[in-house]
């Protein structure tokens, strides 16, 4: 099959969009009814969870699609599995979804399209039966970070705000680079925090009680570190209108200051026409747009073009980073941008 365009990839993305609540509701109702014990267990309470996890499989499959690599769409299968495993259900009820989803679609699109989300579809499925993560350790911290890591996460999962900010405000009076205390300490908390959620063991309650907590610390440390004069040039960070995570480009902004840049942070959320509103105010250098999940991709593809456009006479340089990249470099050479910046570290090496 011809490696279809941008350009094709995107009318597919859209075509999967306009039809995934549709097709989401026709393959749960399917699925209850190949499956009667399912109405028992989980009532209509289930079959509402049923049509947003296909909403949210469609979702991934359509963004995967527009970024031109199978390998995202494969880690998010993987990784869906294991949370609902972690949850008593079995892979291969996920992969059995996966693969009603690639049905109902075949008969919405053309063959063409129809015959791109069947490879996508088996990888994904595929990805559904292979082995459990094993756990990963977190990088080596200095000393001093090592034994506040287990204090803080603690402190946050327990609520308690002022023994966290404690915790990090001592670690910062040991710690010679401040960008240790952001990875080390900040960073590998909420890759815990996520991994204990996934695998059940925190509810979501505490996961968002701890994430908050990790902000409201940043904030504070924030407040103590001496910021350099302003002379390394202007820089925009933000995350897309329905990107929801923040801690990653807010501790990119906050470093990027720390080491003289004049920043503009826009947080999570924000609307396309906002984000091309405060590049023509702010005229700066570099614009960072920072994505953690799959489907927020077609938007960076969107942002990425209109700020071309916009601004062709006198472009900024763009960079692009957050998990979501993390399988996508193709989409980034695309694009014209930067390979993909998945760490603290890596952004600052970049600038």
């Amino acid at each position: 099959m011809t490696e279809p365009s941008l350009s094709e990839r995107i009318a597919l993305s859209e075509a999967i969009n306009v039809a995934r609540q549709s097709v989401a509701e026709k393959v749960t109702d399917e699925f209850f009814v190949r499956h009667p014990d399912w109405v028992a267990r989980y009532g209509d309470r289930g079959r509402r969870l049923g049509i947003e996890d296909a909403v949210y499989h469609q979702s991934y499959l359509a963004s995967a699609i527009e970024s031109g690599s199978v390998e995202p769409l494969k880690a998010y299968a993987h990784w869906a599995t294991g949370m609902l495993r972690a949850r008593h259900i079995a892979p291969h009820f996920v992969a059995e979804n996966l693969r009603q989803i690639g049905e109902a679609l075949r008969r919405v699109l053309s063959a063409q399209q129809a015959a791109l989300v069947d490879e996508y579809v088996a990888a994904a499925a595929g990805a559904c039966e292979q082995e459990p993560d094993t756990e990963v350790a977190a990088g080596v911290p200095t000393e001093a970070l090592a034994q506040a890591r287990g204090l803080y996460l603690q402190a946050a999962l327990k609520g308690e705000r002022r023994a966290a900010a404690g915790v990090a405000l001592q670690a910062l009076k040991q710690t010679s680079d401040v960008v240790d205390l952001y990875v080390d300490l900040f960073q590998s908390t909420q890759y815990e925090v996520g991994r204990l959620w996934e695998t059940n063991r925190i509810t979501v309650a505490e996961e968002h009680m701890a994430t908050a907590i990790t902000q409201y610390v940043m904030a504070q440390v924030y407040q103590e570190v001496d910021l350099a004069a302003p002379t390394a040039g202007r820089v925009l960070v933000t995350g897309i209108d329905g990107e929801l995570h923040q801690i990653g480009p807010n501790m990119v902004a906050d470093v990027f200051e720390m080491r003289g840049w004049d920043v503009r942070f826009l947080g999570s959320n924000m609307p396309h026409a906002g984000i091309l509103q405060a590049i023509e105010e702010h005229r700066p250098d570099v614009v960072g747009i920072s994505a953690t999940m799959l489907f927020s991709l077609p938007k960076v593809i969107r942002l990425v073009g209109d700020i071309r456009e916009r601004f062709a006479s006198s472009p900024p340089r763009i960079i692009v980073g957050g998990r979501a990249f993390l399988a996508t470099p193709a989409l980034c050479k695309e694009l014209g941008t930067n390979e993909p910046v998945t760490d603290l570290r890596g952004a600052l090496r970049l600038m």
